[in-house]
């Protein structure tokens, strides 16, 4: 199953602290917090909203036990390659992720 999401940068810019926190896992805030540069906080937060949203759309239905802080996107250390970690999810998932100036895009596929 594939699920895919496009985040407008404009509709992240201006969001609230609680909105951020609701979106992004522990591990994620983080990392959002060392990101110094206005317009790769929006990229991260969008990407990580993308994804998660493609995410659910894989699942056709979002399994109920888990929230979106329970899951983390992150980048591999030495590819950078972006993957999906949810200790409650044991479904294989594949993801990309894709910005330009103004969207970031995620597309996950699932293997039940």
């Amino acid at each position: 199953m594939i699920g895919i999401d496009l985040v407008e940068h404009k509709d992240i810019y201006d969001k609230s602290e609680a909105f951020i926190k609701r979106v992004l896992s522990e591990m994620e805030f983080a990392i959002y917090q060392k990101i110094t540069n206005k317009k790769r906080q929006v990229e991260y937060i969008a990407s990580r909203f993308a994804s998660k949203e493609a995410l659910l759309k894989a699942y056709k239905k979002f399994p109920q036990h888990i929230d979106l802080k329970d899951i983390s996107i992150l980048n591999d250390p030495q590819t950078n390659a972006p993957y999906i970690s949810c200790s409650k999810l044991n479904d294989k998932l594949e993801i990309s992720i894709t910005h330009t100036d103004n969207y970031s895009m995620a597309v996950v596929i699932l293997h039940p």
